[in-house]
């Protein structure tokens, strides 16, 4: 199924994720329902550092449709470095990065290029 969504709820709990491991930087993956971004997916193992943070894939689930990541900036940047393009490329079409305050207005999704993504908005309930 084609993504053409994200859910603002999905965007409040990483805003509350990355506002719990500050100073350092949260990363999760992300899933889709229904053409829908609308789930992260913590993966045991994963690491959280005040410059990077690290995933262990292997530890992903394979019944689950990850497509892409989110992370957070410990800063007041949500701009992709050359790191988090890196990333981009090899994980999934859809990436967050949030930065402070970590609130609706702090985060952008990027595709896989380091674009911006132009998803709809949608308040789910599922």
């Amino acid at each position: 199924m084609k993504v053409h969504a994200i859910d603002i709820n999905l965007i409040d709990d990483i805003n509350k994720s990355a506002r719990s491991v500050y100073p350092d930087e949260f990363l999760c993956t992300l899933a889709e329902k229904d053409g829908v971004i609308s789930e992260m997916v913590l993966l045991p193992g994963t690491v959280y550092g005040d410059e990077h943070s690290f995933l262990n894939m292997w530890m992903a689930p394979n019944n689950i449709h990850i497509v892409g990541t989110a992370h957070s900036h410990p800063d007041y940047c949500n701009q992709a470095s050359d790191e988090d393009l890196s990333l981009f490329s090899n994980m999934g079409g859809y990436h967050i990065i949030t930065c402070m305050p970590y609130d609706r207005d702090s985060w952008k999704i990027y595709d896989c290029n380091g674009d911006e993504a132009d998803l709809e908005i949608v308040n789910c309930i599922f």
